[in-house]
């Protein structure tokens, strides 16, 4: 991949990413590493550009990365469905149920 040194280069690529066009894949691979080298090497101004082509790629990455759905779900446990309306009373119920446990051990 040529060097990118131009910050309209850097522009348009961050253009590209923002917009999900498809980038050829040697692109792709190579770019984490080029803006790298702007980061460390290149004026305040690429520097800036070249940060956010890599946070556009991270949020890239983090859109295509399947996350697990978050189920809304009610507790259940012995003691019948806890709920913020009579926590304090299940609770009673379960120290009065461990204590006779302990007591008979």
């Amino acid at each position: 991949m040529p060097e990118i040194i131009e910050r309209s280069d850097v522009r348009r690529l961050e253009q590209a990413i923002r917009h999900r066009w498809q980038l050829p894949e040697q692109l792709y691979l190579a770019l984490p590493n080029q803006m790298m080298k702007l980061l460390v090497n290149g004026t305040p101004r690429e520097q800036i550009a070249a940060a956010r082509v890599l946070a556009l790629l991270h949020q890239a990455n983090e859109e295509a990365t399947p996350r697990v759905a978050m189920v809304a779900h009610r507790h259940q446990h012995e003691i019948m469905p806890v709920t913020t309306g009579n926590i304090n009373e299940r609770r009673s119920e379960l120290l009065a149920r461990l204590d006779s446990i302990s007591r008979n051990a």
